[in-house]
């Protein structure tokens, strides 16, 4: 169905969005001492009520109060002090004291050497920390079906996890520009969505797939009311295809990097503006994602993304320059965003169309279902 919306980035659409959030990530740099957080999201910021600066830097236990069972404490720094991932459901307490149940999925991310880089933690406010609060209650060893969905759909993205974490790893060692770190935002976001459409699923529907026409709609509503671009109107019209759920999250990455790209660069010195996202099945084996504007287009001459970098030579390009790190792309040169689009594209086999010129820009990236089963 057409959904013609109109974003305005207020206060109170913003503050709204960060409300209906219902994932926390968190990520951890082990290789810091006490292992400090790097990163949270609008999920983690919504669910415990701390913010971002006050979390960034510290150790994770500021969550924890009387009410924390001090054996869930103990096999949670087991776990992480053996590099292992754990699933668990404790008592935690929230900025103004209050207790929450926080079911708790904290995976160890590990670079292309095998060396431990980060944790990565997924956590949701449940009902039920079976026993409640205070007291030493049994706790069963078995996973819960939500926990399992949880490994799998870490599993499963594995490879962006550890793309996105080298990248705020670099945060933590260098200071970002504004844009590179709302860019990186974007990215986990795009994440926690993919996470919460699963868990959200029909007991009917296909534990390996998601509605993918559904989370991209999410994908770009978000990425729409928080561009700052109040006088951008975006048109959605997503089907309802049912994915595989590392696909639909590659999918869902790569319409991060095109909207924020075209809120970035397609609409300068314009003051007002149309974006349209289109999802569909086109025939029994493709589907198909188009980006279109109405914008200003790409540099005469521009073959973006294939222009752009590799991912690991973006990553290397970080690693040795100085100063202040800036991700986004310049007037001659492809930013993270580029390669990141190139990268995802090679990893789904996908065709990918771009058309530019006066009138805007359009984008389209065709998937063979057929071809995917072999990946």
């Amino acid at each position: 169905m057409d959904k013609n919306i109109a974003f305005e980035a207020t206060p109170q659409k913003i503050q709204s969005a960060m409300q209906d959030a219902q994932i926390g990530i968190v990520i951890t740099n082990p290789t810091l001492d006490d292992n400090p957080i790097v990163y949270v999201n609008r999920g983690f910021v919504s669910i415990t009520q701390y913010t971002r600066e006050f979390a960034i830097g510290r150790n994770c236990r500021f969550l924890q109060g009387n009410a924390t069972h001090k054996d869930d404490v103990r096999r949670i720094r087991e776990a992480v002090e053996a590099g292992e991932e754990i699933e668990i459901r404790l008592i935690n307490h929230k900025a103004d004291g209050s207790e929450f149940c926080n079911h708790l999925l904290i995976t160890p991310v590990e670079d292309e050497h095998g060396k431990l880089t980060a944790f990565f933690a997924v956590q949701r406010a449940v009902d039920d920390c079976e026993g409640g609060t205070g007291g030493e209650s049994e706790r069963p060893d078995h996973e819960t079906p939500p926990g399992i969905m949880l490994k799998e759909l870490q599993h499963r993205v594995k490879n962006h996890l550890s793309m996105i974490v080298s990248l705020i790893r670099l945060q933590s060692r260098r200071e970002l520009t504004k844009e590179s770190f709302e860019a990186l935002a974007h990215r986990v976001e795009a994440l926690a969505m993919l996470y919460e459409s699963m868990l959200s699923a029909n007991d009917d529907d296909d534990g390996d797939q998601v509605n993918a026409g559904a989370y991209l709609s999410r994908v770009a509503n978000v990425i729409g009311s928080i561009s700052g671009r109040p006088d951008i109107r975006m048109k959605l019209d997503c089907d309802a295809v049912k994915l595989p759920v590392d696909v639909s999250g590659r999918l869902g990455l790569l319409l991060t990097e095109l909207l924020a790209n075209t809120f970035e660069h397609a609409f300068k010195g314009r003051d007002k503006g149309l974006v349209e996202v289109q999802f569909c099945r086109i025939d029994d084996d493709v589907v198909r994602l188009v980006v279109e504007d109405d914008g200003t287009g790409l540099p005469e001459g521009s073959n973006w993304p294939e222009e752009s970098a590799s991912i690991p030579e973006q990553r290397g390009r970080t690693e040795d320059e100085e100063g202040e790190l800036d991700t986004t792309s310049g007037e001659n040169s492809s930013g993270l965003g580029g390669s990141i689009v190139r990268g995802l594209t090679q990893m789904l086999e996908a065709d990918i169309d771009v058309k530019s010129g006066d009138s805007g820009t359009r984008i389209s990236i065709d998937l063979n279902e057929t071809e995917l089963k072999k990946l």
